[in-house]
């Protein structure tokens, strides 16, 4: 595995480690409004200063760009993104959708990413040149050509509201191709 991958694997790994620790205890956690629609809570600093601990052991002159603690001010070619807790609001409502996201670029260029579901154990890694991989197993795209029966995953922004009609459309366009509409077929027809 590219040795910079492994050290994100490892920090996301950690921060995983602390968010599930504070599953249970929810409702004493401190929670901060960032704005509409937007939270942090004691949880996402905690992982966020995790992951730049691990990162730092390894690489101690990469910039880092944390969502909470923002840019270091270190000035390298490498700069590690940081989303500690990718989904806080779901986190923060017990809803089971949320994980550590990590990519590291050089220049303009994203070489590694990790995604990381602590609650699953699932984790989605990518270099540049190797491919993708979900528990260190190789994942493709479908061959699939279009919309005509592709599977479509939604999320519509939230902090951004004046573009509710817009996301809406958008939405509404693409529902009636997608196969995601065959939940609504009966088995044999």
């Amino acid at each position: 595995m590219n040795p910079m991958l492994s050290i994100a694997v490892r920090a996301a790994r950690a921060a995983g480690n602390v968010i599930t620790r504070n599953m249970d205890r929810i409702d004493r956690l401190n929670i901060e409004v960032k704005g509409r629609n937007d939270f942090v809570s004691q949880v996402d600093r905690q992982a966020e200063e995790k992951i730049i601990e691990e990162l730092r052991q390894y690489y101690p002159d990469h910039a880092i760009l944390a969502e909470e603690s923002g840019l270091s001010q270190h000035s390298s070619d490498y700069q590690w993104i940081i989303d500690p807790l990718d989904g806080t609001t779901n986190f923060l409502h017990g809803f089971p959708q949320f994980s550590v996201s990590i990519g590291l670029l050089h220049g303009n260029k994203l070489e590694v990413a990790v995604v990381f579901d602590p609650l699953k154990n699932e984790m989605f890694t990518a270099a540049r040149g190797e491919g993708a991989q979900l528990n260190e197993r190789k994942i493709r795209v479908t061959p699939q050509k279009g919309l005509d029966g592709a599977l479509i995953g939604t999320g519509f922004p939230f902090r951004h509201p004046q573009h509710l009609d817009a996301y809406l459309e958008s939405f509404r366009a693409i529902h009636t191709q997608a196969a995601g509409r065959s939940e609504e077929r009966r088995v044999g027809q």
